[in-house]
């Protein structure tokens, strides 16, 4: 009996948390993907396969994801910015995502590594020729419209993503901090600070805003958790969320930091991402 005079039970208590956690176990997104018809038959496949498959489900994720932007872009449904910044907030956690799909082969990780080789090809042929059919990859990324934008911030992303499956692949939490502080952190900063930075710009740099700036700490930090999450389900990273979370958070507000430098003295693509991987190698060790 508690001070209320409520009747309470310990051994009712704890056993009510145990389910409730084991409940948690039971929804875990990595057990239920698991459960699905279509991954243990993608899983029952010899490794080569079954790795081409999930770089093919990669390639079309994101050129799906391209694809939806550009169209809503292209009615005036949403504004060319914005959807610019959708597919780099995207593209890339939908690369990370389909990582722990593939098999334990060692050549898994070549073969994941293909993909952003690929669109690095594809960035190259867009932004140095004059080719007339490049699969809409200028509108899609390009401010301007000059194709040479294609060499720029958009090849460095690509570069990026080819790091982190070639230098971390599934198992160093480094690659994945460093690819979501970049993609989601960064995108989701420019995005807010249009809507919301007008008023509240910061003095040292006039171009970015107060608004934008958390929008990087929250989107970073959450996107990185929930990354962590995803990879530590299928048993890849062994940290859980609650351990990560206040270093991933010190990670973000560095790489918040960073992206406030001038954009045309260093490439966030390149401050970012790199601030992410170098403090998440010290903080975590891997």
């Amino acid at each position: 009996q508690d001070s209320t005079g409520t009747m309470r039970c310990p051994a009712l208590s704890l056993r009510s948390r145990a389910v409730s956690r084991a409940a948690l176990r039971m929804f875990s997104p990595a057990e239920a993907l698991d459960a699905m018809p279509a991954v243990q038959s993608l899983r029952a496949l010899p490794p080569v396969a079954q790795d081409t498959i999930c770089a093919a489900l990669c390639t079309l994720g994101a050129a799906a994801w391209i694809a939806a932007w550009n169209t809503l872009a292209a009615g005036g449904r949403v504004n060319s910015k914005v959807s610019r910044k959708m597919i780099h907030m995207g593209s890339a956690p939908i690369f990370l995502a389909i990582w722990p799909l593939y098999s334990g082969a060692p050549t898994a990780r070549a073969l994941a590594a293909i993909v952003p080789l690929v669109n690095l090809a594809r960035l190259w042929v867009a932004g140095s020729t004059d080719a007339e059919n490049d699969g809409g990859i200028v509108s899609a990324i390009s401010r301007s419209g000059d194709r040479k934008e294609a060499l720029k911030g958009p090849f460095l992303y690509v570069l990026v993503l080819l790091t982190a499956t070639v230098a971390c692949w599934r198992t160093s939490i480094w690659g994945v901090l460093a690819v979501c502080q970049m993609a989601v952190g960064d995108g989701l900063a420019d995005i807010v600070g249009r809507k919301l930075g007008g008023s509240n710009h910061w003095n040292f740099a006039p171009s970015k805003s107060v608004a934008g700036t958390l929008a990087f700490v929250i989107g970073g930090s959450l996107a990185s958790l929930g990354m962590i999450a995803w990879f530590h389900g299928f048993g890849f990273l062994p940290l859980t969320t609650a351990q990560a979370a206040t270093r991933v958070a010190a990670i973000s507000v560095a790489c918040a930091a960073v992206e406030l430098l001038p954009s045309d003295k260093v490439d966030d693509n390149v401050s970012v991402p790199a601030t992410a991987a170098v403090l998440s190698l010290v903080l975590f060790g891997s």
